[in-house]
């Protein structure tokens, strides 16, 4: 059974059209018809989606692996925390004062899809901003993994990092020799941000960015 196919027999099982299949996911009915037709292939993005709404099993959606509704949903999911009044800034600059998390449940397969080591360190934060289009999106929920140290980043890395108390998402370089970071943008309206000398030892990198999720 082809992925197009599988995604059919789920939203069969649901009883919807396309239409309201697409509508209960929050995409547009291309998406849904591109998939089922077999144009372009399950993304993991859509296949959480189902997951998170339906317990339709993640790995079955993407491998046809295993059966369309988890025998045992806690041999395939992992809790992490969730905190929906954090906002890294894909723009100015974000302030953040409200840090109680709420547990969510995300899928093993999907850890190991995004090659995340220690699904430990895995937290989720919201987007703000438009500084990151088109990967990241206002609104769309980062997958990051927290991280101690300057060192565990490489260049090219996204990386949430705090600025003076204002937590931006972007993407970082770092010069060799010379104490400078530059964090850049992916949509180029944005100038990147130089940072120098003292200004990298007052800055804190808290987590690299390993995917993103459509809005909980």
């Amino acid at each position: 059974m082809s992925g197009g196919e599988r995604l059919k027999k789920v939203r069969k099982h649901l009883g919807l059209t396309q239409q309201q299949f697409a509508d209960k996911l929050g995409i547009k009915w291309h998406k849904i018809k591109d998939i089922e037709i077999g144009k372009n292939k399950m993304s993991v993005e859509i296949a959480d989606l189902i997951r998170e709404k339906y317990s339709i099993s993640f790995d079955w959606l993407l491998t046809g692996k295993g059966t369309m509704i988890p025998e045992n949903k806690t041999n395939n999911t992992i809790e992490v925390n969730y905190y929906p009044d954090i906002y890294a800034s894909a723009g100015g600059g974000a302030q953040n004062f409200n840090f109680l998390p709420q547990k969510i449940e995300l899928s093993v397969f999907l850890l190991e899809t995004l090659k995340i080591i220690n699904p430990k360190k895995i937290e989720l934060i919201n987007i703000l901003g438009d500084s990151m289009e088109p990967f990241f999106k206002n609104g769309d929920i980062a997958i990051i993994e927290k991280v101690d140290e300057l060192s565990e980043i490489k260049n090219g890395d996204t990386v949430i990092i705090n600025i003076q108390g204002d937590i931006y998402i972007k993407k970082i370089e770092k010069i060799p020799f010379k104490n400078t970071l530059i964090l850049k943008s992916n949509n180029p309206i944005y100038e990147d941000i130089v940072l120098q000398d003292m200004e990298v030892e007052d800055i804190k990198i808290i987590a690299i960015v390993r995917g993103k999720l459509k809005s909980i």
